[in-house]
């Protein structure tokens, strides 16, 4: 008998029944448990939840079953909701993510991706950097010729992807691309024109890079170009004579399309035609008076210039050229007009110059003038106002400065009107016997402002030239006479001759006349 069961029928009022251990029925007809009382123990570290109505008291989950939610990040393996664990990143990377280059991770929970080590390049700083194909200048070396083209420059797309050959170009297709200024006949509207020259007929370079202008003309240049025969006084070598005339002077129609031989002459019909002095006893209405040689008989050689031997204070020839004969003389007293008290001041500065009128028409070289620079340091000269040097230099000869052609040089050498004294300008006479008459009453520069010189040019409306000297000696100063001055005249670095050139021959008394042949 159980100890149990014999305390509870110690307890008086209560009918306990007996309990069956086989699992025999009682004596009210019920069944009794075959087993203990339920009980459950859970593992508080087990991944095994009770259920209670299992038989066996406890059950596993299945890790397989679909029916659990299960999650363990950091086993690199997918789980549940994970987006990635560890180096399982479900096949992307940083390029996948919008980045340039760099190492994708995880995130320490699983949840996303770590883009801390991903990395963007800079396009534009010039640098071709992970998947740029081009950045700026930096192009990789690929030129527009390696890709087929025949000129430009390859660029690259504002955003680094790809090259740009929009600037590239191809000559001969009829089409101005690239870098091409034209192509074959294709020449956006220019003409020789439009690229300063006067006419002709404009083309494209052989590259397309260039207009063709070997058929456009600059007349007035003085320079052959294009179709030109002639231009200013450039003839290409041609004369009179070559153009079957006896003599004279030739010279190029003002739109350069032909010679004009208004110039040329015939020796010899007794007509001084342009280009003679005179022509037999036809002496112009010259003399030897009129030449500022006093008296006397003049005449003309059979070449029709002048022949000075018979006037009383015969000439003294010093050098020519196909324009003008120069003489040297001393008469008494000097025929240049004094118009210290009547010219008009030109207020030239140090190294300065002023364009002014003549009055009248005056052919010089050939060429007629109707306006003269007047030149500070010494100097006159047609077709330009730009500044002619102070430092002289022989003639004819490359004077080194904007100024080389049609220059008379009286006296040119470093003056200084700015210190003392002016130079004056001024017309004289009537027509057809007027003269234009340029005085400098003038320092050298740093000379003495107290003693000045004196030299002045005279222009006849006929065409000829006196230089007089009335006074070239400053005290003490060592460029008197002439010593650092070029006296004589020139149409051009080659054609022309002189007097003196930094000798001290420009005595005081002496004049110079150039007279056209």
């Amino acid at each position: 008998m159980l100890a149990g069961a014999g305390l509870l029928t110690a307890c008086p009022g209560i009918d306990i029944p007996p309990v069956p251990v086989d699992g025999s029925s009682s004596d009210d007809g019920s069944t009794g448990p075959a087993t203990p009382p339920l009980t459950t123990d859970v593992d508080p570290d087990s991944t095994t939840v009770a259920d209670e109505s299992s038989s066996t008291g406890s059950t596993s989950i299945d890790p397989d079953s679909s029916t659990t939610d299960v999650q363990t990040c950091g086993n690199g393996m997918l789980d549940g909701d994970e987006v990635c664990d560890g180096d399982e990143l479900s096949g992307e990377t940083c390029a996948s993510q919008g980045f340039d280059s760099g190492q994708l991770a995880c995130a320490a929970d699983c949840s996303g991706y770590d883009t801390r080590a991903c990395a963007m390049f800079n396009c534009g700083n010039g640098v071709v950097e992970g998947s740029e194909v081009c950045d700026g200048a930096d192009v990789g070396g690929v030129t527009c010729e390696g890709e087929g083209f025949d000129s430009g420059t390859i660029t690259c797309a504002l955003d680094c992807s790809a090259l740009d050959t929009s600037d590239c170009g191809t000559c001969g297709n009829v089409i101005v691309d690239g870098d091409e200024v034209c192509d074959s006949i294709v020449l956006l509207g220019q003409t020789c024109m439009s690229q300063g020259y006067s006419s002709g007929q404009l083309g494209c370079s052989a590259d397309c890079l260039s207009y063709d202008v070997a058929s456009c003309i600059q007349c007035g240049n003085d320079l052959i170009d294009g179709i030109e025969p002639c231009d200013g006084v450039d003839l290409g070598g041609e004369t009179c004579v070559s153009q079957g005339y006896v003599g004279g002077v030739l010279a190029c129609d003002a739109d350069c399309s032909a010679f004009d031989i208004s110039g040329c002459n015939t020796c010899g019909n007794a007509i001084v035609d342009a280009g003679e002095a005179c022509d037999g006893m036809n002496l112009g209405g010259a003399s030897c008076a009129s030449l500022g040689l006093m008296g006397g008989v003049l005449a003309c050689t059979p070449g029709c210039q002048f022949d000075f031997s018979g006037c009383d204070i015969p000439g003294v020839p010093f050098g020519s050229d196909a324009f003008y004969t120069g003489i040297s003389l001393n008469p008494m007293p000097l025929p240049c007009d004094d118009i210290s008290a009547s010219g008009t001041n030109a207020f030239l500065d140090d190294d300065d110059e002023v364009g002014v009128p003549m009055g009248f028409t005056f052919t010089f070289y050939g060429v007629p003038f109707t306006q003269a620079t007047i030149a500070s340091n010494g100097a006159i000269y047609f077709n330009s106002t730009d500044y002619l040097d102070y430092l002289n230099v022989c003639m004819p000869g490359d004077t080194f400065s904007p100024v080389t052609n049609y220059i008379l040089a009286p006296f040119w050498t470093d003056l200084d009107p700015s210190s003392a004294g002016a130079v004056r300008y001024q017309t004289l006479g009537a027509a057809p016997n007027q003269r234009f008459v340029v005085q400098w009453d003038v320092p050298f520069y740093g000379g003495s402002v107290a003693d000045l010189i004196r030299v002045q040019a005279m222009f006849q409306q006929d065409g000829s030239i006196q230089v007089c000297y009335p006074d070239t000696i400053s005290v003490g100063d060592p460029g008197n006479s002439g010593a650092g001055a070029t006296s004589g005249v020139q149409q051009n670095p080659l054609t022309g001759f002189q007097y003196s050139c930094d000798a001290p021959n420009l005595t005081n008394g002496l004049m110079l006349a150039y007279l056209p042949t």
